[in-house]
């Protein structure tokens, strides 16, 4: 979906050379859409749990009733 978002941001600033194109208003929230740092992939570094804050807990070290308490 990203690389739909950005294929139109590139329409679009072609577009505003002749005075028209997307509502800077929606232009800005594409812009955000894509900037958002929880679309980017890559690989999840590994945490060691020592290193988290203490309220900070790992899914994958939880149990199920820790997790229905959070």
């Amino acid at each position: 979906m990203s690389r739909a978002l950005i294929d139109l941001l590139a329409m679009d600033a072609f577009a505003q050379r002749t005075g028209v194109g997307l509502n800077p208003r929606l232009r800005a929230a594409i812009e955000a859409d894509i900037r958002f740092p929880a679309k980017r992939a890559g690989p999840i570094p590994e945490i060691a749990p020592d290193d988290l804050p203490e309220d900070i807990a790992l899914f994958r070290q939880c149990d199920a009733a820790a997790r229905k308490k959070a």
